[in-house]
């Protein structure tokens, strides 16, 4: 499993996922993580990696994942995918806001652009981001289109850093969505933002241990 497992179940306690009964959660940081709610509760799958969006497949044969397939979603859709597509670019003589090591933030010895950097060079017309950021969210538009004509969830809740910072990720993927999927799933699925941001992990985690002992949810 992942932790976005425990933040859909606290979206569908308290969040965005009240009203549903089935929904796929996505959210896009550093990796792509998801989770399924199915009938009221979180589904697992066999080996407890249902709802592994990050993990499907949308380009054969191509860039190398952290799972170490090739062409997963998350390696083009992810903030860390935004970000070796920027600095690619970078060194290879783009010009860039984003140019100077001012701006980026180190963690782990790589370099990874944080969300909201991201979102200042937009505002400022960054051409470079505004297109690698564009192609990102039209693969996440892909991948979101294929979960709503495979699975027909009721709704898909996008969270994560890079959404919640970021709108054109967010409406560009959306648009990609609609016009990727079949006609009845791409008008009649909802796709909103999730409402507990770095919460709905925290919420879901205490739903689930308080289940445990014998509390209903939602408490009044």
């Amino acid at each position: 499993g992942n932790d976005v497992e425990v933040a859909a179940l606290g979206e569908h306690i308290y969040g965005s996922g009240q009203g549903f009964n089935n929904f796929v959660c996505l959210f896009v940081g550093t990796g792509i993580g998801s989770g399924i709610v199915q009938n009221g509760r979180l589904y697992p799958g066999l080996t407890g990696t249902a709802g592994e969006v990050g993990h499907i497949v949308i380009q054969a044969g191509g860039r190398i994942c952290g799972c170490g397939a090739r062409g997963c979603l998350e390696a083009y859709a992810s903030r860390t995918a935004i970000t070796k597509a920027i600095m690619a670019e970078i060194h290879h003589g783009r010009s860039s806001i984003l140019a100077t090591d001012a701006a980026l933030q180190l963690r782990e010895g790589e370099t990874i652009i944080r969300s909201g950097l991201l979102a200042n060079a937009i505002a400022q017309g960054d051409s470079l981001v505004i297109e690698i950021v564009t192609e990102a969210a039209d693969y996440l538009g892909y991948g979101l289109g294929s979960v709503m004509n495979f699975y027909n969830p009721q709704a898909i809740i996008l969270g994560g850093g890079v959404i919640e910072a970021i709108d054109l990720l967010f409406e560009r993927a959306v648009y990609r969505a609609r016009n990727t999927a079949l006609s009845a799933p791409a008008l009649q699925t909802k796709i909103i933002k999730a409402r507990l941001g770095d919460f709905s992990g925290v919420v879901g985690a205490a739903c689930l241990g308080s289940e445990a002992v014998g509390f209903q949810f939602p408490l009044s």
